[in-house]
């Protein structure tokens, strides 16, 4: 009975070595990166991965050898094994607000709400925790990347101007020109005509009465750099709207430019508004219906023909307008309180206005002038910057990603 007893734990020794040897053949450790490890598991399932997003994206071209591939994946893993690691070695963490705003973000870019979007990943039989693992380990590797990567990156002034003004920087900025030019073919006759032009007359009249060139009638189109005569490129991206430029020779003659209009995503033509105002704030000692009062008599004075600057440095409880005289200078009515806006909006210029009251107290106000003013200026170089950026990031992050390989420990075990 005793033999017969051993043999029987014999034979359930043996079973369970060979399912165990079997687990740990499904499932082995194929790389040691740093101080973790690659297993199989993961490797296949970053196979089936690439080649499941190859197959969806139906591209015209072979896939690549299999052993080149398997090594690239490899390869992959372990960088971003190595990258995680640093990532918990510095303290990276993604909250879950972080994380519920970018899986949100990515709901709303396949036009679902987060609710449907969960749906519609467990009707294709994934896991929707396991997305949320995937994108939260990808926002931990991108700020991993940023703070690696970032500092490294320089961008100068010149090289931002340049990139601006190239063919390249102008197509990528998508901005398009409209511009109008008068062609003459001496200096005198462009000099007389900057003259008349810089005195207030009007292009279209100087234009007709003097242009030399055979598209004096032509319909004028929007143009990107890349189709606007390479004399006149870097003139015209640096050029404000309504501005004119010359004489700028050529073999034909002397051109005068004129930028009529401009467009594009990052092209901002700004309603501006040149006003002054007189300011009558409460206070301790200033009731509202004092101060009310106070102003009514500022607005009787100025009825009487009183200096607004005057009695604005007398009066006004603006301090940053004061000594000006009130002057507010160019801006856009969209940058004041609603009331104060409203009132520069519905005002004729050089017509006071009557008292009113906003958020800071009552007011008298007068605009000036009105101009349509070209603000691009802040849009394009921010664009501009963004892009170079990306470019010289990604550049940068290649090497960057090879020296920490470099420098971590890496073994690769041989798979059976």
């Amino acid at each position: 009975m005793v033999i017969m007893k051993f043999l029987r734990i014999l034979v359930i020794l043996f079973f369970t070595d060979s399912i165990f040897s079997e687990k740990i053949n499904l499932d082995q450790i194929i790389a040691i990166a740093g101080d973790g490890i690659i297993m199989e598991s993961q490797f296949l399932e970053a196979k089936e991965t690439y080649l499941k997003n190859y197959k969806a994206a139906n591209v015209d071209r072979p896939l690549p050898p299999e052993k080149f591939l398997e090594e690239q994946i490899l390869e992959n893993l372990i960088i971003q094994e190595l990258q995680i690691q640093r990532a918990f070695k510095a303290g990276v963490r993604i909250s879950d607000q972080e994380l519920n705003e970018s899986m949100s973000l990515l709901a709303a870019n396949n036009n679902l709400s987060l609710v449907d979007f969960k749906k519609e990943i467990e009707s294709q039989g994934e896991s929707f925790e396991k997305l949320r693992e995937e994108v939260k380990k990808e926002m931990i590797i991108a700020r991993v990347q940023r703070g690696m990567v970032g500092p490294k990156v320089f961008i100068s002034e010149q090289e931002l101007n340049n990139f601006i003004k190239s063919t390249d920087g102008q197509n990528l900025l998508v901005i398009e020109y409209k511009f109008d030019q008068i062609l003459v073919k001496n200096i005198e006759a462009a000099n007389k005509i900057l003259a008349s032009l810089k005195n207030g007359e009007n292009f279209e009249t100087l234009k007709e009465n003097n242009d030399q060139s055979k598209q004096a009638k032509e319909e004028l189109s929007w143009k990107r750099v890349s189709s606007i005569p390479t004399l006149f490129t870097n003139i015209i991206s640096e050029m404000q709207l309504g501005e004119f430029r010359g004489p700028i020779k050529s073999g034909a003659g002397f051109h005068i430019l004129y930028l009529k209009d401009k467009r594009g995503e990052t092209v901002r033509i700004e309603d501006q508004v040149l006003s002054r105002h007189i300011l009558v704030q409460t206070s301790e000692v200033r009731s509202d219906s004092q101060a009310e009062k106070l102003i009514r008599e500022i607005k009787e004075k100025l009825n009487q023909g009183e200096s607004f600057e005057i009695l604005a440095r007398l009066y006004s409880d603006d301090p940053g307008s004061k000594l000006d005289g009130g002057s507010l200078g160019w801006s856009s009515t969209d940058n004041y309180a609603p009331a104060f806006k409203e009132a520069l909006d519905n005002s004729e210029i050089k017509n006071i206005t009557e008292p009113f009251k906003s958020s800071f107290g009552w007011h008298i106000a007068e605009v000036l002038d009105r101009r349509k003013e070209d603000v691009s200026t802040n849009l394009q170089r921010n664009k501009a910057y963004r892009i170079l950026f990306e470019r010289k990031f990604q550049e940068q992050l290649e090497s960057t990603l090879q020296e920490m390989r470099s420098d971590s420990f890496v073994e690769i075990k041989k798979r059976s």
